[in-house]
């Protein structure tokens, strides 16, 4: 599980910074504002995958 995730924010900040790096290159806000899609959503992912690690530690957990 964890694997494929950080595949997937990887994957997502890549594609930021190839959309970021073409759209200054190209001079193009289309791909400026398709890399900040892409990069706000691979820091939420990041953010969210933390949190959820996080909430699961403090669980208490009963003994039987």
């Amino acid at each position: 599980m964890v694997d494929r995730w950080i595949v997937f924010v990887a994957s997502e900040f890549v594609s930021a910074a190839l959309g970021f790096s073409w759209g200054l290159i190209a001079h193009n806000f289309m791909f400026l504002y398709v890399g900040g899609f892409f990069f706000s959503l691979g820091v939420f992912s990041v953010t969210r995958w933390g949190f959820d690690r996080w909430k699961n530690k403090k669980k208490v957990r009963r003994r039987r």
